[in-house]
């Protein structure tokens, strides 16, 4: 083994051991020592596939994704996103490879991305209707909350929203019931609101479960999925209006909440007859990672070795490989 193979393993061990940044990795030489050239930064790559997928460029997401990981194979987000965009762009064999790699990175991570590529495919195929619904096993109701007054009043389209909720509650007359929403106006939360209305219109208190920290929909889906874990409930009923159901079950999809019914309100429903298209699905795809906690953006710079996920022995060979590659490729320099 030559002395510059020998250096550039051991720089490739202490990567693996000790997390050094790639970017700053030396290679010595028999006669000189000189930086490693690394042009491109990862995290610059991860923050501009994510602008371009907020933008609804998902072939030019995909691309500066593809790049990242050229440089970063075990970069659990990185392959999340490529998995989730892929199914956006229908590439089925980029996305059960991104998901497979993922598997065996994290796991919970990888069944994130899965929810939400099923989940967006059922949301998208939603059809608001203000019918209740019969359902078996063990589901909850979940109301999602709407803007209150200055006063702390509900707006008359939260009001819809209640009233969906009691029809539906009366149906399964054993669902539990969450109610959420924060943004509290007048000291009073929308879940809070949302509660003293259906306790007044003959719903029992015992069955609801106030939500009042949230203040947004992705929070929504995120607190009410923790209090629903704590129940052991994966199920749910979700009441809203109907411009906003299918986000709203794309986000439950995320943290691991199924959607198995809904019911709107009769707001417009007219206009939201037809399922998405996929060029459509876009926003809700992009709403659902977010929910997943998949950040929508790094700090520029190598990540450091807590940000990589633990390699194990069959990653540190595959990760090893492109760096030695790397090092003892074009992209090193030494002086002769």
């Amino acid at each position: 083994m030559t002395r510059r193979r020998a250096a550039a393993l051991a720089v490739i061990a202490v990567a693996g051991i000790g997390g050094v940044g790639v970017g700053t990795m030396p290679l010595v030489s028999e006669r000189s020592v000189a930086p490693a050239a690394t042009s491109v930064d990862p995290a610059t790559l991860y923050n501009s596939a994510q602008q371009k997928f907020a933008a609804g460029d998902v072939a030019g997401g995909l691309d500066a994704i593809k790049q990242a990981l050229a440089i970063i194979p075990v970069d659990p987000d990185a392959l999340a996103l490529q998995a989730i965009w892929s199914d956006q762009a229908d590439d089925v064999a980029t996305r059960q490879a991104a998901l497979a790699r993922l598997r065996g990175i994290n796991p919970a991570l990888a069944t994130a991305a899965r929810n939400i590529n099923e989940g967006v495919a059922e949301a998208a195929r939603i059809v608001p209707d203000t019918t209740p619904k019969a359902v078996g096993g063990r589901a909850a109701i979940v109301v999602l909350g709407y803007g209150l007054g200055r006063d702390g009043k509900m707006a008359p389209e939260l009001v819809r929203r209640v009233t969906a909720g009691k029809a539906q509650a009366e149906t399964t007359t054993t669902a539990p019931i969450v109610v959420t929403g924060g943004v509290p106006k007048a000291g009073i939360t929308e879940a809070a609101a949302m509660k003293k209305w259906l306790v007044a219109a003959g719903v029992d208190a015992a069955r609801i479960t106030e939500e009042g920290r949230s203040g947004s929909t992705v929070a929504n889906a995120q607190n009410t999925a923790e209090i629903l874990r704590g129940q052991g409930i994966s199920d749910i009923i979700l009441i809203t209006s109907p411009n906003h159901i299918r986000r709203g079950a794309a986000d439950f999809a995320a943290v691991g909440m199924r959607t198995v019914a809904t019911v709107t309100t009769a707001t417009d429903l007219a206009k939201y007859a037809k399922p998405l298209t996929r060029d459509q699905q876009k926003g809700i795809r992009l709403e659902a990672t977010r929910t997943a906690k998949i950040p929508a953006s790094r700090q520029t710079g190598l990540p450091s070795p807590q940000n990589l996920p633990d390699t194990g022995p069959g990653l540190i060979t595959e990760f090893g490989g492109k760096l030695l590659e790397t090092l003892l490729g074009t992209g090193s320099s030494e002086a002769n």
